[in-house]
């Protein structure tokens, strides 16, 4: 590989690597989002992803009387839109109104109210991100960090094979700049070294 020229391969994001890695929202782990859930690495839990509010996505807590496992007080029994797996079991992640405990209970599946909204969509961070020159620099992945190291390390870029707004096309200027492509790569390096003390496999 020439690592003095590169070419744009004509690809949008979603053709460098199948998943995106993210903070895991229970541990702050790396987790593997593909598309659908996310598995973190490192301690297990398993998130679903649906914005809609389908009866798989709406639960009650699997107890007739439900109370706080802390203080013992009440908890809503009513159905709540949920969006958390843990062990192949359904759950609902609650705060106690009253000591302020949150903890995730067992679950059933549950229709919603009427007139229920949809539940938020959670917006996980991006696990492989560093700050250059008062920039954000990502990757979604080790493939897209590959990518992005061979083509911004070149001194010569070449447009590839298709027209259009490719993702190395829609890079920012400050990116493609010459001036900080020291401090890229010495960060993508940096990215790579934090991926593999995580476990980041792809």
């Amino acid at each position: 590989m020439d690592r003095d020229r590169a070419r744009d391969p004509g690809l949008k994001l979603a053709g460098f690597g199948r998943v995106t890695w993210v903070h895991c929202p229970a541990c702050d782990g790396p987790a593997k989002h593909d598309g659908s859930t996310a598995q973190c690495l490192r301690c297990g839990y398993r998130t679903i992803q649906d914005p809609a509010p389908f009866s798989s996505r709406w639960a009650r807590i699997r107890q007739e009387d439900p109370r706080c496992s802390h203080c013992r007080n009440p908890l809503p029994a009513e159905p709540m839109p949920t969006a958390l797996e843990k062990d192949g079991a359904l759950h609902v992640r609650v705060r106690c109104p009253t000591c302020g405990e949150v903890v995730d209970y067992r679950a059933d599946i549950a229709f919603p109210p009427k007139g229920a909204a949809k539940p938020p969509v959670v917006r996980m961070r991006l696990y492989l991100t560093a700050q250059v020159g008062g920039e954000t620099l990502w990757v979604d992945n080790l493939a897209h960090l590959d990518a992005l190291e061979h083509y911004l390390g070149a001194k010569l870029r070449e447009r590839g094979p298709v027209p259009g707004l490719t993702m190395m096309a829609r890079l920012p200027a400050w990116m493609k700049s010459a001036t900080m492509r020291p401090k890229i790569l010495r960060s993508l390096g940096h990215l790579r070294d934090r991926a593999e003390r995580a476990g980041i496999d792809e």
